[in-house]
C-alpha cells in the first residue's frame, strides 16, 4: 500500500494567495486534518529537458488514446516532449505513490491524466475550472480556442477514476456528458477563516456608511474589463456626491490610466491583509463584476464569512443565487436599483462536511 498521495497544482498551497492558491490550500488542509500524507509533484525530479524524436511520442499519445488531431511537426514535437516528460516523471513517482490528485488541467498540464493512467497510477481530478470554457485558453491537441475544444477536455477528464468540481454548474455539465463528478465547494482554510470571522465581529460594531468596495484581480482580463465597466458606470450613473468607490485588488494599479476624473473614485491597488481588513470593515457592500468567465467562486464565500454584503452581476455569481446578502443584478438598471437597497448581512457559510467526507472516502479507497 502506498499511503502518500501525489499532488499536482500549478498554484502554491497558500491560504493568503489568489483564488487558485486558496483552493489548493483548502485541499491540503482537508488531507492534513485526516492524517493523509501528501507530496507535491516536482517536474524536474527526473531531469528530463529534451527528447529526440519527440514527435513520435506525440503520435504514440494520440494513437494510444484515439485522439484525433492535425498538428504541424513542430506542434507534435512539443506535444510529444511534454507528454514524455510527464510520463517518465510519473513513472518515477509511481514507485512510491499509487494516487495522483490532479488540479492542474491548464495548458500542457492537460496531459497529466493521460500520463498518470499510462503509468498505472489512479487519478482524482479536482479541476479549478473547466479550462475549455475559459476565454483565452487553447487546446494542446488542436489549437482550438475556448469553448470549441470542450470535447477534448471531456476526454482528458474521462481518464480520472473520480472527479470533484468546485461548482454545481460544472458538476451538472460533466454528469450530462457521462462523467460522474462529485461536488467539493470552496471553504476558506483555517487561518483565513479566523481572519474573516474577526472582521465579521468588528463589522457588527460599526455603522455602514457610503463606502463601496469594488474588488477583483485585474490580471484576469474578464475581471479587468468588468471592473473598468463598473468604474465608468459609477462615474456616469451614480449621482450621490457623498458616495465613495474604493477600487482595490491584485494588479488593479493597471487601471490607473483608465480612470475618469472623479474625486469620488479612489484607486488603492494591491492591499496588505491589514489594509484589506480595514476596507472590509468600513464598506457598505463589496461590488464584484466580471465579464463571462470563471466567476467568483472563492471570493464570495470569504465575503459571506466576513459578514460583508455582496453586489454581483449574474455572470460572476455562479453558485450564489438566492442567497441572503448576495444581491445578484441582471443589468445596469437593476444594478442601480440594488445600490439603493439596504443589503442584509449574509450568513457565514457552513463547512461542507458531507462533501469533505465523500472526498476523503474516495481518496482512501483509491490509495489502498
Amino acid at each position: 500500500m502506498h499511503d502518500k498521495v501525489l499532488r499536482h497544482s500549478h498554484f502554491p498551497s497558500e491560504p493568503w494567495g489568489d483564488g487558485g492558491s486558496k483552493r489548493t490550500a483548502q485541499i491540503s488542509e482537508i488531507l492534513d486534518n485526516a492524517g493523509i500524507l501528501q507530496e507535491f509533484y516536482d517536474p524536474d525530479i527526473t531531469r528530463i529537458f529534451e527528447k529526440k524524436f519527440a514527435a513520435l511520442e506525440g503520435l504514440r499519445l494520440l494513437n494510444q488514446h484515439g485522439i484525433k488531431s492535425k498538428l504541424t511537426k513542430t506542434a507534435l514535437t512539443q506535444l510529444g516532449f511534454n507528454y514524455f516528460k510527464r510520463e517518465k516523471t510519473l513513472e518515477h513517482y509511481s514507485k512510491t505513490h499509487s494516487l495522483l490528485l490532479w488540479e492542474s488541467s491548464r495548458q500542457q498540464n492537460f496531459l497529466m491524466s493521460y500520463a498518470a493512467r499510462d503509468t498505472g497510477m489512479k487519478v482524482i481530478g479536482l479541476p479549478h475550472n473547466l479550462e475549455s470554457l475559459v476565454r483565452g485558453q487553447y487546446s494542446e491537441f488542436t489549437g482550438k480556442a475556448a469553448p470549441y475544444w470542450f470535447q477534448e477536455e471531456l476526454q482528458s477528464l474521462s481518464q480520472c477514476n473520480a472527479l470533484f468540481t468546485i461548482s454545481r454548474e460544472e458538476q451538472f455539465i460533466l454528469k450530462l456528458f457521462g462523467l460522474h463528478a462529485e461536488f467539493l465547494p470552496y471553504f476558506p482554510p483555517a487561518p483565513v477563516r479566523h481572519y474573516l470571522l474577526a472582521i465579521r465581529e468588528k463589522r457588527s460594531l460599526q455603522q455602514a456608511g457610503n463606502q463601496i468596495f469594488l474588488m477583483g484581480t485585474a490580471g484576469n482580463k474578464p475581471t479587468f474589463d468588468g471592473m473598468l465597466n463598473r468604474i465608468k458606470f459609477f462615474h456616469n450613473e451614480v449621482k450621490n456626491k457623498d458616495a465613495r468607490l474604493h477600487v482595490a485588488g491584485y494588479l488593479t494599479e493597471s487601471l490607473t490610466t483608465h480612470l475618469p476624473a472623479d474625486e469620488r473614485i479612489i484607486l488603492h491597488g494591491s492591499l496588505s491583509n491589514e489594509q484589506m481588513e480595514e476596507m472590509l470593515i468600513s464598506c457598505r457592500f463589496c461590488w464584484i463584476h466580471q465579464n463571462i468567465s470563471t466567476g467568483s467562486l472563492t471570493k464570495i464565500p470569504e465575503l459571506m464569512m466576513a459578514g460583508v454584503p455582496v453586489l454581483v452581476n449574474a455572470d460572476a455569481a455562479r453558485n450564489f443565487y438566492n442567497v441572503n446578502g448576495i444581491r445578484v443584478y441582471e443589468n445596469d438598471d437593476d444594478c442601480l436599483n440594488a445600490m439603493e437597497e439596504n443589503l442584509p448581512i449574509p450568513e457565514s457559510p457552513a463547512q461542507p462536511l458531507v462533501h469533505e467526507r465523500i472526498f476523503l472516502k474516495t481518496v482512501m479507497e483509491l490509495v489502498a
